[in-house]
């Protein structure tokens, strides 16, 4: 076997390997700095900024991150209910490149950790859409440059994460990795996995489960589906509906878990 022939295949199982081994803590580690609102027709814009040291060819540099975040005109803005957004729409880029976007639906509950009479979103429903140049934000990323796009507007992989539970969420995943140097075409993967945490904030991961895959057809129509119709909420800036026989659907490949109306916390 040739060298190259022998680096490819290391190349794809470090692919496969990250999206078996995937996190979301990556905008938590960015300290946004607010810069303004904008007021649409129909939905607020806010944007923000970051600078991280990333290293690009052996040398540390420091890039620049902008984080646009798009929710409902009729949320309330003031102190305490000003984080209470029914719907969340953010999209991170650098120098005009988009890293990932991201969509998800809330409840608005009572603040966990921001005193009496605070009221924030919790997601019950997320969707994350990660780009070639998502390494930007988790070096750890870059070997998705080599996967196939699974969006028409070029996503290397899709995330949804939904909640089971107060504490409990599933997960479940795309992506497709092209193997036809190696004679075995495209490859397509789906999985889902139960993450458990130790809080009700779900900051601190506690256990996961074995990953699942699944190559059932109804499952792939239902989750092509629901990433399709959220891109183009994404560009509308409206709220997607999420059906619950769908839901059922995305569920059976991870049969432990049991549609419990997205719950959010205790």
């Amino acid at each position: 076997m040739s060298l190259y022939k022998i680096f490819r295949m290391i190349r794809i199982f470090l692919i496969i390997l990250i999206f078996f081994i995937q996190n979301f803590a990556h905008s938590k580690e960015i300290k946004w700095k607010f810069k303004k609102r904008i007021t649409h027709d129909n939905y607020y814009e806010a944007l923000a900024t970051a600078t991280k040291k990333i290293k690009i060819d052996g040398k540390n540099k420091k890039i620049k991150f902008a984080i646009r975040e798009y929710y409902p005109l009729e949320t309330v803005m003031n102190e305490k209910e000003g984080r209470c957004k029914d719907f969340r729409i953010q999209e991170i880029s650098s120098q005009g490149t988009i890293l990932e976007k991201n969509y998800s639906l809330n409840d608005c509950l009572p603040c966990i950790d921001k005193g009496s009479g605070h009221m924030c979103s919790y997601p019950y429903f997320q969707i994350y859409y990660r780009y070639d140049q998502y390494w930007k934000l988790d070096s750890d990323y870059k070997a998705l440059i080599d996967n196939e796009d699974v969006t028409e507007d070029g996503a290397k992989q899709v995330i949804f994460l939904i909640n089971i539970g107060s504490r409990e969420q599933v997960m479940f995943s795309e992506m497709l990795t092209n193997l036809e140097s190696l004679n075995l075409g495209k490859m397509r993967f789906y999985k889902s996995q139960i993450i458990k945490y130790n809080t009700r904030l779900r900051k601190i991961r506690s256990e996961k489960s074995k990953v699942k895959k699944t190559q059932n057809l109804k499952f792939q129509l239902v989750f092509d589906r629901i990433k399709n119709n959220t891109l183009n909420h994404i560009n509308n800036k409206t709220k997607i509906k999420i059906r619950e026989k769908d839901l059922k659907i995305l569920f059976s490949a991870e049969p432990s878990a049991t549609v419990t109306k997205f719950q959010t916390r205790d």
